[in-house]
């Protein structure tokens, strides 16, 4: 016997079918008899259903009447086939979504008079606040005078010039402008001055001269001095011709740099000065100790003269270098011609 006779496998080696244990030997086992089948529950009958009066609709016509009670469907043999489908060929849709749905626009294509939601209008207010900012600071700075220095500035934070007094009777139509271009009217004019040092030699043996013409040279490395302490003296400019004065200033000392001295801390420096024009009107001017032009506005003044008296020097300097002498190197009268 090569198989076990429950369960059909191979046999081996031993007493026992590997596979599911029978005796090798034994009978089969009979197989167990079917469960009896359970019996069917007795047949429930269907209720009668109550008729249902359907609600009669605001668009009907007329009332529909009640529907009868739900006849169960007839017990039968069930059938042994279902019916074929009904396979019918597709129909074209004629459905055009343009057409047929409600129409919209697109945020994107609003009209130019369009109102404009959410924060968009603050963006575009803004916009035009700093336009109008931007139109208002180009307009003050091409109508300003192009006359502005840097010198300007720092005479404006060096120079406390004293408020001359204005007339309230005179008409602000009367203030005198001038005609052409702004210039430096001290370029023309003479200068009178009390007293001037004697010419010395430079140490590369050049003679210096101090004469009152190089006030208005244009190069600050000459100038004209005086001895000792000048305070209380007086320059006088005489201008070429009637001008406008706008603007006076001067260099408040010998600002020459040679062979590596530096002859401005060497020579008195001026502090302080007062400007008198052809009407009586005088304004005072402070210095810093800079060798630099230091300027001031003044109020616009008729003239054919301007006085510049002395009021307050430096000692003199210090050292084997230093020098007792007064000096102005530049004076400068900004203005135009007088109309």
């Amino acid at each position: 016997m090569d198989s076990c006779v429950a369960c059909g496998a191979e046999l081996g080696v031993g007493r026992f079918c590997l596979n599911c244990g029978h005796l090798i030997g034994a009978p089969a086992p009979a197989p167990a008899p079917p469960p009896a089948p359970a019996p069917d529950p007795p047949p429930v009958a269907a209720e009668a259903e109550q008729p249902v009066e359907v609600p009669v609709q605001a668009a009907d016509p007329t009332p529909v009447p009640p529907t009868g009670p739900v006849e169960p469907p007839p017990s039968g043999p069930a059938p042994s086939e279902p019916p074929p489908a009904d396979v019918r060929p597709a129909r074209s849709s004629t459905w055009d979504p343009r057409d047929d749905l409600l129409p919209y626009e697109e945020v994107d294509d609003l009209a130019a008079d369009d109102p404009v939601r959410g924060w968009a209008w603050a963006v575009w207010v803004a916009f035009a606040v700093a336009l109008v900012v931007l139109v208002v600071v180009l307009i003050r700075v091409l109508g300003t005078d192009g006359d502005a220095t840097a010198s300007d500035l720092d005479s404006d934070a060096s120079s406390a010039g004293a408020p001359v007094e204005e007339n309230p009777s005179t008409p602000a139509s009367d203030v005198p402008r001038g005609v052409g271009k702004r210039l430096d009217l001290a370029g023309s004019a003479t200068f009178g001055v009390p007293a001037t040092a004697p010419a010395t030699t430079d140490f590369d043996g050049t003679l210096v001269a101090y004469e009152a013409s190089q006030m208005a040279d244009g190069n600050p490395a000459t100038t004209w001095r005086t001895a000792g302490d000048a305070t209380g003296e007086q320059v006088v400019i005489t201008l070429a011709e009637p001008g406008v004065v706008t603007r006076v200033g001067l260099v408040n000392g010998y600002a020459k740099q040679v062979a590596g001295v530096d002859w401005y801390p060497n020579n008195r420096r001026i502090l302080a000065v007062t400007w008198t024009f052809e009407d009586g009107t005088e304004v005072e001017q402070t210095f810093a100790e800079r060798p630099a032009m230091q300027l001031m506005k003044v109020p616009p003044v008729e003239t054919s003269t301007v006085t510049v008296t002395i009021t307050s020097v430096t000692p003199p300097g210090s050292g084997n270098l230093g020098r007792d002498y007064t000096a102005i190197s530049e004076v400068s009268v900004i203005g135009r011609r007088a109309g």
